[in-house]
């Protein structure tokens, strides 16, 4: 059975490699989707309890609610530093970067994290995909 759970955080950010509108400083209301694939548990009745994920999640969401992701050296976007969420010294806030950022960090048996930067944008990172890339790394 696959759970999903929905978050929503705001945080700006900047993407100088950008050839457009989006190497400006900008924000986005952004949705994360959580989703926890399992068996359901015949004494619980649940594959996981909602309120557990919200409770894993809420130092997390805080961390990135109303933060910049990423740093700026003055007028020169060239700096990315941790800010708010401890981000590594490389990160460059794409949504694909975040989703493996957040991915990396969630203390949750996640099988799919999906993250909305706009209505109409949507990322996708499913298990397979993370564990693949962490062992080419």
């Amino acid at each position: 059975m696959l759970l999903r759970k929905t978050f929503r955080f705001e945080a700006s950010h900047i993407l100088p490699k950008h050839p457009g509108k989006c190497s400006r400083l900008h924000g986005h209301s952004w949705v994360l989707h959580v989703y926890i694939e399992g068996d359901i548990d015949p004494e619980t009745g649940f594959v996981m309890d909602y309120a557990v994920i919200s409770d894993r999640m809420k130092p997390f969401i805080e961390q990135l609610d109303h933060h910049h992701l990423g740093a700026f050296d003055d007028d020169i976007f060239i700096k990315w530093m941790p800010v708010g969420i401890g981000l590594l010294p490389d990160f460059y806030p794409t949504s694909e970067n975040l989703l493996w950022h957040i991915g990396a960090r969630l203390q949750l048996p996640w099988s799919k994290l999906a993250l909305e930067e706009t209505c109409t944008s949507y990322a996708e990172l499913t298990r397979g995909e993370f564990d693949a890339m962490q062992e080419a790394t």
